[in-house]
C-alpha cells in the first residue's frame, strides 16, 4: 500500500506535469517533463508559509473568447463548400469549450511554500477550489507537527507594516477597444447588407461607419505616442490598413462596374435605373472583408483586455 496520498489532480502543460502527494511527515512535489521525474520534499515541521494569492478575474476576455469563437462559426453563411463549413463549425466549437470550462473551473491562483531556505511555487494550485481544499488537507497535518500558532503571535503577523503608498499610473484610453468594436459592426454590416440587398438604408449606414473606422485608425496611431503603453493591439491597429486598402480597391471596383454599366445604358438608349450598391456580391472579395473584420475585431479587443489587466 502507497503511504502517499493524492492531493491534487494533475497540472498539464506542454513541458509535462506536476501534482502534489501527502505523506505522513512531508509534502511531495512531482515533476514530470515526459522524459525524467523529479521530487521534492518538504517537512512539516520546516514549512513556514503557504501564501495564497487569488489572480485577477478573465471574465472579460472569455467573453471576447466566446464571441470570437461565434464570429468563426459564422463563416458558415459566406463558405459553399461542406468540408470548409464543417471544418469551421468543428475547430470554432473546439474554441468555444475552452473558455466555457475556464469559466466553469472557477477564479485563478498562484500558491507558494516558503520555508527557512527557499519558496517554491506549487503549480499544481492554480484554482482557488484546489486550493481550499489542499489547506484543508494540509493545516492539520502541519500543525500536528508545529503545534497551533499562539493567539499573541498572530497579533504580532497581523501589524500592519508602514510602506509608502504605490506610485499611481494612469490607465490608457478606450479608443483601441472602441475601433475594435466598429470592425465587428462593420464586419456585421457587410454581412446583412449582402444577404438583404432589399434594404436601402444599409449601405448608406455602412458607408458612414466604414469611413468612421478609418478616422479611429488614424486617430489611434497618432495619438498612440507615449499615452498607451501597449503593443499587441497597435500592431493589429496598423495591419488593420492593410485591409482598409484591399477595402478601397474593392469597393472602388463596385463603383466603378456601376459608373460603366450605367454608361453602357445611356449608350444604347436604356432609361432604367441601376441601383449604386458598393458592397460585392458574395464571393472571396466580401469573406475577406468580412474575414479580417471579425478576427482584428475579436482578436483586438482580447489583446485590449489582456494588456490592460496585465498593466
Amino acid at each position: 500500500m502507497s503511504p502517499y496520498t493524492r492531493l491534487t489532480p494533475r497540472h498539464r502543460t506542454f513541458g509535462g506535469y506536476t501534482q502534489l502527494w501527502l505523506a505522513s511527515d512531508h509534502l511531495l512535489l512531482l515533476s514530470n517533463n515526459r522524459l525524467s521525474e523529479q521530487y521534492k520534499r518538504f517537512s512539516f515541521s520546516d514549512i513556514q508559509a503557504i501564501v495564497v494569492t487569488r489572480l485577477p478575474s478573465q471574465l472579460a476576455l472569455q467573453i471576447v473568447m466566446i464571441l470570437a469563437a461565434l464570429a468563426w462559426m459564422s463563416l458558415w453563411f459566406f463558405v459553399d463548400s461542406k468540408f470548409a463549413r464543417w471544418a469551421i463549425e468543428i475547430s470554432g466549437a473546439l474554441a468555444l469549450l475552452w473558455p466555457i470550462a475556464d469559466i466553469a473551473r472557477g477564479p485563478r491562483c498562484r500558491c507558494f511554500l516558503r520555508t527557512r531556505v527557499s519558496a517554491e511555487e506549487l503549480a499544481p494550485v492554480h484554482r482557488m477550489k484546489t486550493a481550499d481544499k489542499f489547506l484543508a488537507l494540509l493545516r492539520p497535518a502541519i500543525e500536528a507537527a508545529q503545534g497551533e500558532l499562539p493567539a499573541e503571535a498572530l497579533v504580532a503577523v497581523e501589524t500592519p507594516v508602514e510602506a509608502p503608498p504605490p506610485e499611481i499610473r494612469s490607465a490608457p484610453g478606450y479608443l483601441p477597444e472602441f475601433l475594435f468594436g466598429t470592425f465587428l459592426l462593420n464586419a456585421l454590416l457587410l454581412w446583412a447588407s449582402s444577404r438583404f440587398p432589399d434594404i436601402p438604408e444599409l449601405p448608406s449606414i455602412l458607408l458612414t461607419t466604414l469611413f468612421a473606422e478609418f478616422m479611429l485608425i488614424v486617430v489611434a496611431l497618432f495619438r498612440r505616442k507615449g499615452s498607451d503603453p501597449r503593443v499587441v493591439i497597435y500592431v493589429i491597429v496598423a495591419l488593420a490598413l492593410v485591409g482598409v486598402g484591399f477595402d478601397i480597391v474593392t469597393f472602388g471596383g463596385e463603383i466603378v462596374r456601376w459608373y460603366m454599366t450605367v454608361l453602357e445604358k445611356a449608350k444604347n438608349g436604356e432609361k432604367t435605373i441601376t441601383p449604386l450598391s458598393f458592397v460585392p456580391k458574395g464571393g472571396v472579395r466580401l469573406t475577406v472583408a468580412y474575414a479580417w473584420r471579425t478576427v482584428a475585431g475579436a482578436v483586438g479587443l482580447a489583446a485590449a483586455l489582456y494588456e490592460r489587466l496585465r498593466r
